[in-house]
């Protein structure tokens, strides 16, 4: 941490040289609240291990039931759960409010239940298949933003008079769950899960822009800083911040940086969440690290908010202004210092899970201490994005490990350097000259000397080039189930089904690969096309095909199928659409211009013409009488394929099965050759 407000001000000091924190009302000045900021900073640190543990991101993606639960505020670009306040059931529905986070927000993006992302309706009904049953939709989804007053759920207190329309939850941003009972025999597929969990994912806090004048949704880092210091949910001391200054700062973290992947994005921006019991010094703390920032008091007695850049010096200081050295060595010792850096971040790209990124690793002061030596894994849980957490901690390591730092008292002519980040020194009698970082100074009041900690500034920390990007993880949500695999090489297609000795109703045929798991059982459903009424298929739990009678012949079908565990849990559904239903007695023609040529090595290459018969189902490709392949085709479609007969003489044949099984009169073939 640099100075950031360590220190008592010759402007906010009163007649006598004492400090003026509060006026004659009692109330804290400017330079009193500034300084009330910093003790919360240090104080925070000193008391860390009882503080609360600030929420991790795994944590605010659940759902919680509980009468009162900790408020949650967030910034930026969030996805979250909540704690359930309202839950009630009535006439085969349930009802559910969830609080997502304190305060008004700006708006929300995303809908995931249980883990899977929905999309709502004009009316806020779950559209995918899985939350409808019987063609009907079975879940409904409300919000409100956190506006006070806010707006009751009116599909509640229609229902509960003790939860009448003074149940707003002002200033909270909410959710309203309504599910609806389904069929027994439908219920694990529409709720493998029972309840479902929601999560939502936002643009929350709107932020005071001062280059606009305006208050709206902003993930900037400066402006998010600002409001934390300012908002009664976070320091309160509103008024205290430095506009020009912060504006200026602003646009710096608004500045674009190309991106390996093409693009560019904002050079700082937050995004996360606080609940309301931390002590606001750790989480502007937090918010500091994930955009390499400082807090420092202004010659005005308001706060300066700055982002991670490098800050060239204004004020020079030479051995005319040097009163003594108390410390001097050339940064940390072995123990202490490091050259690789570890940190976490907050990935939106991974279900915006808490990730390890890319470690920062500085070789040229690996190469300098003789091995890697690994730092702290920092949290920079704040940053939505790996390109900016490696910058913050690229930035973070040279600050840590300066190669020079120094503790020196100086004559008052060195306090106007007193509000500077950095100060340039010229001291060429004990060798020492450049850019210097002020991590902290005090003042004697007595003598007017003012004692700086320096630390050598090296501007290549702040450079930045696309080759220093590394690589994210890549990794699916680990929350997400992957023990249920989708059906394979899933097929259907119009056939006949035999209802009597010489009758044949139009019907569909689906065939498909077994799970890998003789644990999973195969659902098979079907709806006109286009429609939203399945029908379930009764079938083996080992089947692998399926025929569907009693179908209108010449109309479409749309068939799809899942994989479901013996507790209900169904796997996601694959499906074939636009399958036309027939019934047919005639045997089709057979296959024509079948040929085998010699690929050598083995190989036969194998081309036909199916039959031009409109009720072709498939066609069969025997070698010796033993079938090789089946292709479902349209009339009169050409085929090729390369069949690893091995090497000898062979013969091959082809047979046409039409709709209702019935073969060809007289198959294709035999076509003889010699494979070598």
């Amino acid at each position: 941490m640099p100075q950031a407000l360590a220190f008592i001000a010759p402007a906010v000091f009163g007649a006598g040289g004492t400090l003026a924190l509060f006026t004659a009302a009692g109330t804290l000045t400017i330079g009193g609240i500034a300084v009330s900021i910093a003790g919360s900073l240090l104080l925070s640190a000193a008391f860390a291990p009882d503080t609360p543990k600030a929420p991790k991101p795994e944590d605010i993606q659940l759902n919680i039931r509980q009468p009162i639960g900790p408020r949650m505020k967030h910034y930026g670009r969030v996805r979250v759960g909540g704690t359930a306040v309202f839950f009630r059931t009535r006439a085969g529905k349930f009802y559910r409010v969830i609080v997502h986070g304190h305060g008004e927000i700006d708006g929300t993006e995303k809908y995931f239940l249980n883990k899977g992302e929905v999309t709502l309706d004009g009316s806020g009904f779950v559209t995918e298949t899985q939350y409808t049953s019987n063609g009907t939709k079975r879940v409904q989804i409300k919000t409100r933003l956190g506006v006070i007053p806010e707006t009751h759920y009116s599909e509640v207190t229609a229902i509960w008079s003790d939860w009448d329309n003074t149940h707003r939850l002002d200033g909270l941003w909410t959710s309203l769950t309504i599910a609806e009972q389904v069929p027994p025999d439908d219920f694990r597929r529409v709720y493998p899960n029972n309840e479902p969990a929601i999560e939502i994912v936002a643009r929350t806090s709107k932020v005071y822009d001062p280059r606009t004048l305006a208050t709206a949704y902003s993930d900037n880092a400066a402006l998010v800083i600002a409001d934390m210091i300012e908002s009664p949910d976070g320091f309160n001391r509103p008024g205290t911040v430095d506009y020009a200054a912060l504006a200026i700062e602003a646009d710096l973290a608004d500045g674009q940086v190309a991106l390996v992947a093409g693009g560019a994005e904002a050079r700082w921006r937050l995004a996360g969440t606080y609940a309301l019991n931390e002590r606001p010094g750790d989480v502007v703390r937090r918010m500091l690290n994930a955009c390499a920032g400082d807090i420092r008091l202004l010659p005005n007695g308001k706060i300066g908010v700055e982002v991670g850049a490098y800050r060239a010096p204004t004020v020079t200081l030479t051995s005319a202004d040097l009163l003594e050295f108390e410390e001097y060595s050339h940064g940390p010792d072995l123990i202490e210092r490091y050259n690789t850096l570890p940190f976490s971040y907050v990935d939106p790209s991974l279900a915006y899970a808490q990730t390890e990124g890319e470690a920062w690793n500085d070789a040229a002061r690996e190469t300098d201490d003789g091995e890697e030596l690994t730092g702290p894994l920092t949290d920079l849980n704040y940053s939505p994005s790996h390109r900016q957490a490696r910058t913050a901690a690229k930035i973070k390591l040279a600050r840590d490990n300066p190669r020079k730092k120094l503790v020196a008292r100086w004559r008052p002519s060195a306090i106007k350097a007193l509000y500077e980040p950095t100060v340039s020194l010229d001291i060429p009698e004990a060798g020492i000259s450049g850019v210097f970082r002020v991590d902290s100074y005090s003042l004697d009041i007595t003598t007017g000397a003012v004692t700086y900690a320096l630390s050598l500034d090296e501007a290549a920390a702040y450079t930045w080039t696309t080759s220093e990007e590394g690589t994210p993880q890549l990794l699916p949500d680990p929350d997400v189930s992957l023990g249920i695999p989708d059906p394979t090489n899933f097929t259907a297609g119009p056939q006949g089904v035999q209802v009597s000795a010489n009758t044949f109703s139009a019907g569909i045929a689906a065939v498909w690969d077994p799970p890998s798991s003789d644990a999973l059982s195969p659902r098979l459903e079907y709806t006109s096309a286009g429609g939203s009424a399945w029908r379930a298929v009764p079938l083996n739990p080992a089947a692998t095909t399926a025929a569907i009678g009693g179908l209108t012949d010449g109309a479409y079908y749309d068939l799809r199928l899942a994989f479901v565990a013996s507790d209900g849990t169904s796997g996601g559904f694959v499906t074939e659409t636009n399958i036309q239903a027939l019934a047919s007695t005639s045997a089709p023609a057979a296959p024509t211009s079948l040929n085998v040529t010699d690929q050598t090595g083995g190989v036969a290459h194998v081309t036909f013409t199916a039959s031009a018969s409109a009720n072709i189902w498939k066609t069969q490709i025997y070698r010796d009488a033993v079938l090789i392949a089946t292709f479902f085709n349209d009339p009169s479609e050409a085929v090729a394929f390369d069949d690893a007969s091995g090497a000898g003489t062979f013969d091959w044949t082809a047979r046409s099965i039409n709709v209702s099984g019935v073969a060809n009169a007289a198959d294709a073939g035999p076509v003889t050759q010699t494979i070598t």
